[in-house]
């Protein structure tokens, strides 16, 4: 005869076992922290399977065996997944931030929306709604909500609505997932989602909202050196010089490591790290500029002497990385970067501030840096062309030199405003190579220069003088 479930500690909550869809709740060691568990007899192995939920609170426990009965697969649904109206909306959006909020770049963003999807259906009554609550009409009526309630751009609510179909979709998919008490089950949440319709425009037209917001406008050269001269961490300035140099977006500025990343031999810089996943957001490879391959030399030495003090003082030494602070490696410089944009006076300014000014500087001040290269050194795709091609030509970053040029002289140009210095070492700069380039404004300190502009110089970079002057 199979083995019934043991009964649970008996207490005046337990005089009636609270059990839900196959589930019920016990306290198998009320003597040892007295945490309730999620439990259910499995009759294939004879066996109770359990699984805490970490509260000694009986009306908590009973709440978080809800939560985890509505959003786990059930084994014993052997003829296929319920339905969009079987399935609560915070059971698949909870679900889907448990499986998939780690792998997606945007968490925070995924996290916030589903807050505030829970805090609509709370305003309304309908916490407990299904997925199929969820028609066009409803939509509107959260769009609506999102506008009155918290002010919402077009734009934002179209980005919450990608969220709810992402969630809704992978709801839909069939794979490996944990039932209430940690078991196996190779099944979907659901067998089909509801169309979410919505997007920036139509949600526009029907609230009467503008479509976009006015974009703030772009830095000058000055306002990108009273920046530059207001950053006080040693963190906050790498950042700053690693976003001017390689444009590059901030995950993969903090992601850098220079000791796997950099080649110097042909002074190039991947900014695809060892073992990075690719994404839709590409991470090209970049000719060094002058100005990052006289840094990076400097950063390494004062990170290897911070180490060594640490050690000789029989301190914790500093985590490996090149953006650190206070000894540990930096997630992110989201927050510093806009409050300092607010001590500024600068509106709209944050950490992709810096990778716009790069870009419009570039476009409007080099007549001859055309839009493809400027977009390949921002690791965008480059539709020009038959895609199979691509598949045939080489990655080549030395067609990108014209672009790491422009940037150095850039850099060169708020170095006149500025007043720390922006290069570890001098960097060759001359008049001619500028002009070649379609250079509309030449830094101050090659103005007095010949039209020569001396030396013919190669575009191959070395360890520590990328612009070397090669005599001919």
């Amino acid at each position: 005869m199979p083995t019934k479930p043991r009964s649970a500690a008996k207490g005046p909550e337990q005089e009636h076992r609270f059990e839900l869809g196959g589930y019920y709740l016990e306290r198998t060691h009320p003597e040892h922290l007295g945490h309730w568990y999620a439990c259910r007899y499995d009759s294939g192995t004879r066996q109770v399977r359990r699984r805490s939920l970490k509260t000694t609170d009986f009306e908590e426990a009973k709440v978080r065996l809800a939560a985890l009965v509505a959003s786990a697969p059930s084994s014993a649904n052997r003829i296929g997944p319920p339905g969009p109206d079987q399935v609560l909306s915070v059971a698949a959006l909870k679900t889907y931030l448990d499986e998939r909020g780690s792998h997606i770049a945007s968490e925070d963003a995924a996290e916030r929306a589903v807050e505030l999807f829970a805090d609509y259906l709370a305003s309304i009554s309908k916490i407990d709604a299904p997925v199929a609550f969820w028609t066009p009409a409803r939509q509107l009526e959260l769009a609506k909500w999102c506008v009155e309630k918290h002010q919402h751009s077009a734009g934002y609510i179209e980005r919450l609505f990608n969220v709810m179909r992402s969630a809704f979709n992978d709801a839909c998919v069939t794979k490996i997932r944990l039932d209430a008490v940690g078991n196996e089950v190779e099944t979907a949440l659901m067998s089909h989602a509801p169309k979410i319709v919505w997007k920036r425009e139509a949600i526009a037209t029907e609230l009467k909202i503008p479509a976009r917001r006015p974009r703030p406008a772009t830095l000058s050269v000055e306002q990108m050196a009273a920046v530059l001269d207001s950053l006080k961490t040693t963190h906050l300035f790498r950042f700053a010089i690693m976003s001017l140099c390689t444009w590059a977006r901030p995950q993969a500025i903090i992601d850098f490591d220079p000791a796997t990343q950099v080649d110097w031999n042909g002074g190039v810089i991947d900014l695809a790290p060892v073992g990075w996943v690719p994404t839709k957001k590409r991470r090209p490879r970049q000719p060094l500029t002058g100005c990052l391959a006289g840094w990076l030399p400097v950063w390494s030495k004062e990170d290897e002497a911070r180490r060594a003090a640490a050690l000789a003082e029989n301190r914790t030494p500093p985590e490996l990385g090149l953006i650190v602070y206070k000894g540990r490696r930096v997630a992110t410089v989201k927050r510093a970067f806009r409050r300092i944009g607010t001590e500024l006076g600068l509106m709209g300014f944050s950490q992709y501030s810096l990778r716009h000014f790069m870009a419009d500087q570039i476009k409007k001040l080099f007549r001859n840096v055309p839009r493809e290269q400027r977009s390949l050194w921002m690791g965008h795709v480059v539709r020009d062309g038959s895609r199979t091609t691509a598949n045939y030509e080489s990655d080549d970053p030395e067609m990108l030199a014209d672009v790491a040029l422009a940037t150095d002289c850039v850099i060169a140009l708020i170095q006149q405003h500025c007043g720390r210095p922006l290069f570890a070492v001098d960097v060759l700069l001359t008049k001619k190579d500028l002009q070649a380039i379609g250079a509309r404004v030449i830094p101050e300190m090659l103005r007095k220069q010949r039209v020569g502009g001396g030396h013919d110089r190669d575009r191959t970079c070395d360890p520590y003088h990328v612009k070397v002057v090669l005599s001919r």
